[in-house]
């Protein structure tokens, strides 16, 4: 049986963490994490799955739950780093993807 984390983690798109769980973050480019506050868009979405934005243990895990989801969503996650690291902030990414498509 699920447990109601995990039911309200599958019910947000990916637009919905970047805009709701990105607000913890500094937002950073060229890497998932700074190690500490900072997150790239798709450190933001490892870190809704329960990394700590460190390079430990856990982290291919949480990679990897990401990036099901987002290929859930139905797209590459790519195009989030691309956005990202071109500058767009995560509001402007998650805007991007309702645009784009309603699933994200």
């Amino acid at each position: 049986m699920m447990s109601q984390q995990q039911l309200l983690k599958q019910e947000l798109t990916t637009s919905q963490i970047l805009r709701v769980y990105g607000k913890q973050f500094a937002q950073t480019k060229k890497g998932y994490s700074d190690g500490l506050t900072g997150r790239c868009a798709i450190g933001v979405v490892m870190s809704f799955y329960g990394w700590n934005g460190k390079d430990d243990y856990d982290a291919p895990d949480r990679l990897l739950d990401a990036l099901v989801a987002l290929g859930h969503d139905g797209f590459d996650e790519n195009l989030i780093i691309r956005l990202n690291d071109s500058g767009a902030t995560f509001d402007e990414i998650a805007d991007y993807l309702d645009r784009i498509d309603k699933r994200y």
